[in-house]
């Protein structure tokens, strides 16, 4: 069941200010499948809309805040991801009859005609008399995570067990030490002059 909804006959050229929560089981439940699920340890998000009717089509500018965790991609600990994004999207009202095939037609033609639209503001349709704002926010959330996410920049990650690592005497020591088959190499980029541009 939608979370998010504005009701389009509440809405005039005037404009509506709504405020809505972000429990963590509405972003379990809704991001799950992207990894990401509610930070425990933090506030409930937030999502504050303005809605504002501009001819036949409803501009719907807003905020959404949330603290998210996902797995860091280094060690898979704990990743704290705060979220904090704006959007405005014009949402534009479909009116299309079932099983007509003029309808179908203008419908296509509609379509043509706002792909072609040039604007950067993102259009999404409705139909009935509400707005249902769940999939876009969840968008939002989801495009404004990390795609690495790290629980830490000084994450070093999984440690590697001494037995699964590689023989020293194969490929030299795994202290940051410099094999000693390379030392001449060292030499070398050492008499060289640096680079003056």
């Amino acid at each position: 069941m939608p979370e998010f909804v504005l009701q389009v006959l509440d809405i005039d050229e005037t404009g509506k200010d709504y405020s809505f929560v972000l429990t963590r089981e509405w972003l379990d439940a809704t991001l799950g499948d992207a990894g990401l699920r509610g930070d425990p340890e933090q506030p409930i998000g937030s999502l504050t809309v303005h809605a504002q009717k501009n001819g036949n089509e409803f501009l719907v500018e807003g905020k959404v805040r949330a603290a998210l965790i996902t797995d860091c991609v280094r060690c898979l600990g704990v990743a704290h991801v705060p979220v904090s994004s704006h959007f405005a999207t014009l949402f534009n009202r479909t009116s299309v009859p079932r099983g007509s095939g003029s309808s179908k037609r203008a419908a296509a033609e509609t379509l043509e005609m706002s792909e072609e639209d040039d604007d950067d503001l993102q259009r999404e349709d409705f139909s009935g008399h509400e707005i249902v704002l769940d999939d876009l926010v969840r968008e939002y959330l989801v495009l404004d995570a990390p795609m690495q996410p790290l629980c830490s920049e000084q994450c070093e990650g999984i440690a590697v067990p001494k037995h699964v690592r590689p023989p020293e005497e194969l490929f030299g020591p795994s202290d940051g030490s410099v094999d000693p088959r390379l030392a001449p190499l060292l030499r070398l980029r050492d008499k060289v002059p640096p680079n003056k541009e």
